[in-house]
């Protein structure tokens, strides 16, 4: 999914050489030879701020009405003051509050502890503050005050009496629970996060910041100029951090050190034994584009600010990326010469958290793995069927067969490639009304943009009437990548993406079930499993919805990219839990998919331990609940009140919802 500043959206998606717009929840589903998720192909169903009080959809075994929008009264945005608010202030502000009013302030004030990851989302307004001039504080001290006061709201929330609280509240208590305990559980692992890396790196967090921040009045310029020469501190900072990494033994490898340092030089432009030319820098050029559209300023008054910008831009911002390369050079000279050589920091201990922290559940990776290639077997055994099923002869390669559909598939452009993202909605929209009764009331709008993924998703402003919208780069063709235009249009939009993240926006649930938003920088992913997983389980209904029938050859498609995102589990596994050294991942995905791998396509799953389970995971305990809900009801299965549970109590760990769903069975089985 996609997603991110350098994306997510909903979902991150892997990052690309061009960023996506940091102005709402956006998910992409990925780029170019990046496998997102593993699925399974079961047999098909028998189709038969200060939000109010929270009020969930009941959980009851009639089908509930589809929903309104909520309208719903927000604060005013103000300026989050200079100074926060002390941990025991906010916890002195917590105690007494009903357990309703409890679930929605503690995790709002949590939130606000990094208010650029709200603004970079779009719910700035949700929470009730304005973008201001200053980063999102990243100092030891700070950090540490937010560890403590995660510790002091889980120990506030588990002295509320949870036999006493109705069913709606305690699925709301049992997420934030959940949210809360990882967190606190993960604190002990804080130093071994490599937060500056190649993929999703720190380093670039301020570039994309900036390049979308706000700039149609003056104030925003000062505000501009502001946050650049508040850079020298922000990198004084993360160096810090890099620090302490260095401490716990959290040290990367040294190629993934020197390529981030070949994107601190591409963000320097610089040029061989030349110093730093600040004038043509991004965040230099993209003020000069803009300001000169701001009606209020005068000529002279744009030129006077775009002084101050540089001045800042020489005197805080190339001093202070300099200072995190020299530091980068420095650790070069202790990491790991040889990836082979590497281990994952923290150990089995360390790896076993992040695997709950991302799935959402307590699989082990001994089960992720053997889940996974189960599921690579079967989808390789699917994908010979659907071969024969095009005409393609019996025992084609992995890698001939990625040929013949590549010369197969007619390469779709421009204004025709938007008519088939269009066609292809429409018959998605139309068909889900046989699967689905509880949907959003937001309508979904392909928009073409420049640059960026082949497509991905942004969710309506919360509390607006705008649609979600799929915007979509025409001049790039989904064959030329790796996708097609149909998992695509499935995966971002109906039935995945628009379906459940628009939705969840307009329950009347607390904050943290309605609004998905994750920080890929500093490889924050709560709640990921959720929304991603469902994304991919959207791709299977759409072909048991009929939106393959006569198209054999996107079916193939279809399937040929479950496999290449499943193997992402099984190398995910395999790198940080049995022993397979960086060589061997590459030869398994190489041999499993036909598609040449490198080191640099490799090093996602180094820096980022335990992500690429959370797709995979997520997507098949979707289809085992479905599964077993189906056994278990027979002919009082009804897929329409399944996808009621499960998208109809908000966004919530995997885990959690498997409880969800096993109380409605018991309950339909009890009628």
């Amino acid at each position: 999914l996609l997603v991110s500043l350098l994306t997510a959206g909903c979902g991150p998606a892997e990052p690309t050489a061009t960023s996506v717009p940091a102005t709402a929840t956006r998910i992409a589903l990925g780029t170019t030879n990046t496998p997102q998720s593993l699925t399974a192909t079961p047999a098909p169903p028998t189709a038969t701020p200060v939000p109010p009080t929270p009020v969930q959809t009941p959980l009851s075994t009639a089908t509930p009405a589809p929903p309104t929008p909520t309208k719903e009264s927000t604060p005013t945005p103000t300026q989050l003051p200079r100074q926060p608010a002390s941990v025991a202030e906010v916890v002195a502000s917590l105690e007494g509050l009903s357990i309703d009013e409890f679930l929605v302030e503690s995790y709002r004030q949590l939130r606000l502890r990094d208010p650029d990851i709200l603004f970079v989302d779009g719910f700035g307004d949700v929470y009730g503050v304005e973008l201001d001039d200053r980063f999102t504080d990243m100092s030891a001290d700070y950090i540490h005050e937010t560890q403590q006061l995660e510790s002091e709201i889980l120990n506030l929330l588990r002295t509320y009496d949870r036999n006493e609280l109705t069913t709606d509240q305690t699925i709301s208590y049992d997420a934030l629970e959940w949210y809360l305990a990882t967190h606190v559980r993960g604190h002990a692992f804080a130093d071994l996060t490599f937060l500056v890396n190649p993929v999703w790196g720190l380093q670039d967090w301020p570039i994309g910041f900036l390049m979308e921040f706000p700039l149609e009045n003056r104030h925003d310029v000062e505000q501009y100029i502001a946050r650049i020469s508040s850079l020298d501190s922000w990198v004084d900072h993360v160096i810090e951090r890099l620090k302490r990494n260095e401490k716990a033994g959290a040290i990367p490898p040294k190629y993934v050190l020197e390529d981030t340092i070949d994107q601190i030089d591409a963000i320097l432009k610089t040029r061989g034994t030349k110093g730093v030319d600040a004038a043509i820098l991004d965040i230099c050029t993209n003020l000069r584009s803009k300001i000169h559209e701001i009606d209020e300023l005068g000529e002279e008054e744009r030129e006077s600010l775009l002084a101050s910008a540089l001045t800042e831009v020489e005197d805080a911002f190339i001093p202070a990326y300099q200072s995190l390369r020299d530091h980068l050079v420095t650790l070069t000279s202790i990491a790991v010469e040889d990836p082979n050589q590497w281990q994952l920091p923290g150990g089995e201990e360390y790896y076993a958290y992040l695997l709950q922290y991302h799935t959402g559940t307590d699989s082990s990776a001994d089960e992720i793995h053997a889940l996974a290639l189960a599921e690579v077997a079967k989808i390789q055994e699917d994908i010979r069927d659907a071969a024969a099923e095009v005409g393609y002869p019996p025992g084609l390669s992995m890698a001939e067969l990625n040929q013949r559909i590549h010369e197969d598939t007619p390469l779709i452009t421009g204004s025709a490639l938007r008519q088939e993202y269009e066609r292809l909605l429409a018959d998605a929209d139309q068909a889900a009304e046989d699967y689905f009764d509880l949907r959003t009331s937001a309508e979904v709008v392909v928009r073409s943009v420049r640059g960026g993924p082949p497509a991905y998703y942004i969710s309506p402003e919360p509390g607006s009437s705008d649609p979600g919208v799929m915007p979509v780069n025409l001049g790039l063709s989904p064959s030329i990548v790796n996708y097609n235009e149909h998992v695509l249009v499935h995966h971002e939009t109906i039935p995945g993406h628009h379906t459940q993240i628009a939705l969840a926006q307009e329950l009347d649930l607390p904050l943290h079930q309605r609004f998905y938003s994750v920080h890929p920088a500093m490889q924050e992913y709560d709640f990921l499993a959720y929304t991603e997983g469902w994304a991919l389980y959207s791709e299977v209904l759409a072909w048991e919805m009929g939106l393959y029938e006569g198209e054999p050859l996107a079916n193939l498609w279809r399937l040929r990219l479950y496999l290449l995102r499943t193997v992402r589990a099984v190398v995910d596994t395999g790198i940080h839990a049995k022993g397979w050294t960086l060589d061997e991942a590459t030869a398994y995905l190489e041999e499993v998919t036909g598609m040449p791998q490198n080191r640099a396509m490799m090093t996602r799953y180094l820096v980022n331990p335990g992500y690429a389970c959370s797709y995979n995971v997520a997507k098949l305990k979707l289809f085992e609940m479905r599964q077993r809900a189906m056994e278990q009801l027979g002919d009082a299965f009804d897929i329409k009140e399944f996808h009621n549970v499960v998208l109809g109590n908000g966004i919530m760990p995997i885990g959690i919802l498997e409880d969800v769903v096993n109380d409605w069975i018991e309950a339909k089985l009890s009628e």
